[in-house]
């Protein structure tokens, strides 16, 4: 080990008890540690290795991309103090400010640059948003064609970062704030090797708080001020305390007890409190569905059988029964309020398209036709979904109208901890899993590449030739300075989907939750971070 690098190392221990000491001190504004609930265990806090938005929350609490998002989640310059974009829209030049790691180096447009080209060589979990994102030589990388050295960012100096495109990206800023793009300190990083992420003193930060406690799957981890931070002037909080609660009934006593300054509701709990003064509903992104194995053959292969289970189960019955706690039925799977398109509408208010809807008549006869193809009077399936407590109240439901409505078929469920019942999704080994996802970025293609060929979360492995031609023209560079035929692209994907019921939707989430009445400025967001605390106030 060189010497310079077991300085840093050195370094970062030293900042991080440093930190530590003087954050011990709560109470008032300034000595405020805020103790926050999350529902289920952190899976990684490496950008490159989590698809998980509470391990995105963490990271993004703790280190910093080009741009930020605002309140409104409208993108805002973060690392990137300024840029230009070249008139074609094909490169981006941004000038970084000054700002410092947690272990005092400087952040460098190379930290971008190594960032990036390691998420591409791993690959990471969303490596596939550089191709998205139109960098150049990102397709061909992603598909295994080229290096990812050959990415189309390079340092200018250290200080100026240069981003060239194959096709422009109308909504590149609106990327950067998601940790997959965040930047990472070289050396640092090379120097802990496997062990990056699994202690503090194995982490950087360039954001607001720094980590100070923290072991893989722990279910109770710390963060502090980072007063390296450039902006730690307007951080009022002295620290963050992430709980990991899985029951909700433990959480909410936990906050009457003022373990807890946040705490998410059940919809149980939620129905209940929804008149106290502590209580908040926000918006979501996330579109809950359930995700037919298509690849596995038999009856899941047939589009009658996957439409008629789709439209066998009350998702009004979901939401005002089960959930309560503002989630509303999606018979669609690009959820609401996502992003506006050129005509000024939401999407969903532009494409009109509804599919899967209840109907317990029609599913019946969709079921039979189905039945009728396959040769078969009884059809077994293994519904599959994450272990925490609403999840497993809707899939009972969804199992017991199944079985009501669709003679001869047998649901068996399944209840996983979400990152192995990801992993049996992601390896197609399963025959229906009920998940969801959330937007990666304002735009309908964040749902959209979700079914095209080798895009890690096409759990069914479903593949369609006209689909694949209408996604790859969205993303040319015809396509991507016409706004309104681009929409309209997306709109004739979005059809294909509804007809082969690809996804069964179920419901867009709600959050719901119960915030201390001296707690202000946590920022609540539909894309990318679930949650932002550099603005918290404590009065």
């Amino acid at each position: 080990m060189k010497l310079n690098k077991i300085l840093a190392l050195i370094l970062a221990l030293v900042m991080v008890l440093s930190l530590a000491a003087c954050g011990k001190a709560e109470g008032g504004a300034d000595g405020k540690i805020l103790n926050v609930h999350v529902t289920a265990a952190i899976d990684s806090i490496d950008p490159a290795l989590t698809s998980a938005g509470d391990d995105f929350e963490v990271i993004g609490a703790m280190v910093e991309g080009l741009f930020q998002c605002d309140a409104s989640g409208a993108a805002i310059p973060g690392m990137a103090e300024t840029y230009e974009i070249s008139p074609d829209g094909m490169t981006w030049t941004f000038h970084l400010r000054d700002a410092k790691w947690s272990n005092g180096a400087a952040v460098t447009a190379d930290d971008f640059v190594f960032a990036w080209q390691r998420a591409m060589a791993l690959p990471a979990e969303y490596a596939s948003l550089f191709e998205t994102a139109g960098i150049k030589n990102a397709s061909a990388i992603y598909a295994g064609e080229m290096d990812a050295t050959e990415l189309g960012v390079y340092a200018q100096d250290e200080k100026t970062l240069v981003v060239e495109f194959d096709v422009p990206c109308a909504f590149f800023d609106t990327l950067m704030f998601f940790p997959v793009f965040y930047p990472m300190n070289r050396a640092f990083v090379e120097e802990c090797g496997d062990l990056y992420g699994s202690a503090p003193e194995y982490y950087l930060s360039n954001g607001p708080f720094v980590l100070s406690e923290y072991t893989p799957a722990a279910t109770e981890f710390k963060m502090l001020k980072n007063e390296e931070y450039y902006d730690a002037d307007v951080v009022e909080l002295a620290g963050l305390t992430y709980k990991v609660i899985l029951d909700s009934q433990q959480a909410y006593n936990a906050y009457q007890a003022g373990e807890l300054d946040v705490c998410v509701l059940s919809s149980e709990l939620a129905d209940l409190l929804k008149e106290d003064a502590e209580f908040l509903a926000t918006e979501s992104g996330y579109l809950w569905y359930m995700s037919p194995n298509v690849s596995k053959g038999g009856a899941l292969a047939n589009v009658n059988i996957r439409k008629a289970i789709g439209m066998a189960f009350d998702k009004d019955a979901i939401c005002d029964n089960i959930l309560r706690n503002g989630s509303f039925p999606a018979d669609f799977c690009v959820p609401v309020g996502l992003a506006t398109g050129p005509d000024g509408k939401d999407y969903r208010e532009s494409s009109g398209l509804l599919y899967n809807q209840y109907n317990v008549d029609e599913a019946k006869a969709l079921w039979e036709a189905g039945l009728a193809e396959l040769g078969l009077d009884s059809v077994e399936l293994t519904l599959i979904f994450d272990d925490e407590e609403s999840v497993k109240l809707v899939a009972e439901f969804i199992q017991q109208e199944l079985q009501t409505n669709l003679a001869g078929l047998t649901i068996t469920l399944q209840p996983y901890p979400k990152k192995q019942r990801s992993d049996l999704m992601k390896a197609h080994d399963y025959d229906i899993g009920l998940c969801r996802w959330g937007p990666d970025y304002a735009d309908p293609l964040t749902y959209m590449d979700l079914w095209t060929d080798g895009y890690t979360h096409n759990y069914g492995a479903w593949h369609s030739d006209e689909y694949m031609e209408i996604l790859n023209k969205i993303k040319t560079v015809e396509y991507a300075v016409d706004a309104e035929a681009r929409w309209q692209l997306i709109k004739d994907a979005e059809k294909i989907i509804a007809d082969e019921s690809v996804i069964l939707p179920v419901y867009q989430n709600a959050n719901a939750s119960l915030v201390k009445e001296n707690i202000s400025g946590i920022e609540f967001h539909a894309v990318g971070l679930n949650r932002v605390y550099k603005n918290v106030k404590v009065g």
